[in-house]
């Protein structure tokens, strides 16, 4: 099975994992690093690269998921890409993760650069502008006066 690793400033991973489990009621094969401020950078190198070792201890492949490209926890990422076996993926969302944990199980033989390119489309396919998808209505018209009914007449509007 493929692992996921997520590294991402603070406690982001930890609490994505989080919802993750309560919505899929599964988390296994998961872990989270946290990138904190002030800590020294090969303190984060030393973090990922003990969450790739202990993911990968079994052979399986890691998918590291990490939060904003060209960011610390993406730039310690990526020097732990290898071919077929550790994948780093940036901009990380709800939707990307939740496709990470079905798909690896759904699809057991899905290789890890193709269940990262798969997770990189649904994670884009689910951004959407709320003003696009929903109707606008044009503002309510002014109600028209109402006719007088016959035999009423202090009626409101006669």
């Amino acid at each position: 099975m493929i692992e996921v690793v997520l590294v991402c400033h603070e406690d982001l991973g930890e609490n994505f994992l989080k919802v993750a489990e309560f919505l899929l009621k599964n988390r296994e094969h998961c872990q989270a690093v946290a990138i904190r401020e002030g800590d020294h950078p090969d303190e984060h190198l030393r973090l990922v690269e003990k969450a790739v070792k202990s993911a990968s201890a079994n052979g399986n492949p890691v998918l590291v998921l990490t939060d904003l490209f060209g960011g610390t926890a993406c730039n310690v990422s990526i020097p732990y890409l290898s071919k077929d076996k550790v994948e780093v993926l940036s901009g990380v969302n709800l939707a990307m993760l939740i496709r990470a944990l079905q798909w690896r199980r759904q699809k057991p033989g899905i290789s890890l650069v193709d269940l990262a390119n798969e997770c990189a489309k649904y994670a884009t396919a689910g951004i959407r502008v709320g003003s696009t998808m929903v109707t606008l209505f044009d503002e309510p018209k002014e109600r028209e006066e109402q006719k007088p009914r016959k035999g009423r007449k202090n009626a409101p509007g006669a």
